[in-house]
């Protein structure tokens, strides 16, 4: 659906272009020659700067409120950043960066049991708490350049890519596990109350890769374009053990269990792709 909504786009736009050039035409029959802009004004120069980012979230909005869909937002949730350096004229060395680190922080109400100890009757609570953190870094540089001397120019290149992800989770408790209570009230997410996890962690996925692509961009107007790229892309990802840290009561000594979960594991991935992850269709302004 997506590629069908970026056809659709860049049909509405080249349409749009196409009869702005045509009156533009027209109107710069009457003008000097001297004031007629030749296509090679529109595009970048060596030494300018691109920024750009993923226009997918706009063309997904626009056709949900075309096809009537309900609820309907813009999801601005790709936190992509794409820039890119013009060496020359016709050659631009490129870089993807995304950053995406979140903590979320889950608090639950359990039965106080000291205090119930001393009264069956009380109400008072404690919290438990878990914490999930959750990083990802992925980068990606390379070079392209780029061939046409129309507004519609293509372009191919390479890429290296680097990705590191990491989760783990954290936990806290109000009802401490001693000899008097060696399995104290405890909210579901510990899995047993007589063995309660203090940590886990799933391990951290390094990926690495190389691509090559290639796709075309169209200037709608001075140093401002929209385009789409496909491409192949190899890549393999190595994952670290995974591994948690339990605490439990043996007889009456408190123990703190470190625990292997599994090992590391590999993926290796042959794609092609399109559009490329360096951007859907994407809006580049170069400045």
């Amino acid at each position: 659906m997506r590629l069908i909504y970026s056809i659709i786009f860049l049909g509405m736009m080249s349409v749009v272009t196409y009869a702005q050039e045509d009156y533009s035409a027209a109107f710069e029959e009457e003008q000097p020659v001297e004031n007629k802009r030749s296509a090679s004004e529109y595009f970048p120069k060596a030494g300018d700067i691109g920024i750009g980012f993923d226009a997918a979230p706009f063309l997904n909005y626009l056709g949900n409120a075309f096809n009537g869909t309900q609820g309907n937002s813009l999801n601005l949730g790709d936190n992509t950043l794409y820039f890119r350096y013009f060496l020359t004229d016709n050659a631009a060395a490129r870089l993807a960066l995304r950053i995406n680190s979140n903590k979320d922080v889950h608090n639950f109400y359990v039965a106080d049991d000291a205090a119930q100890m001393s009264d069956p009757l009380s109400q008072n609570k404690v919290e438990d708490r878990r914490t999930e953190l959750f990083t990802s870094y992925e980068l990606r540089a390379g070079y392209q350049t780029f061939r046409g001397q129309n507004r519609l120019r293509g372009f191919f290149g390479g890429d290296l890519f680097f990705a590191y992800s990491k989760y783990s989770q954290e936990f806290e408790y109000g009802n401490k596990m001693t000899e008097i209570n060696p399995a104290p009230t405890t909210a579901a997410f510990s899995g047993s109350a007589a063995r309660r996890a203090i940590k886990t962690n799933s391990g951290g996925q390094v990926s690495l890769g190389l691509g090559a692509f290639t796709g075309a961009e169209y200037y709608i107007m001075p140093n401002v374009c929209i385009g789409a790229e496909l491409g192949l892309i190899y890549a393999q990802t190595l994952g670290s053990q995974s591994n948690a840290q339990y605490e439990t009561m043996v007889n009456s000594i408190y123990v703190v269990e470190d625990v292997e979960i599994a090992p590391g594991d590999r993926t290796r991935n042959l794609n092609t792709t399109f559009p490329s992850s360096y951007g859907n269709l994407y809006l580049m302004i170069q400045f």
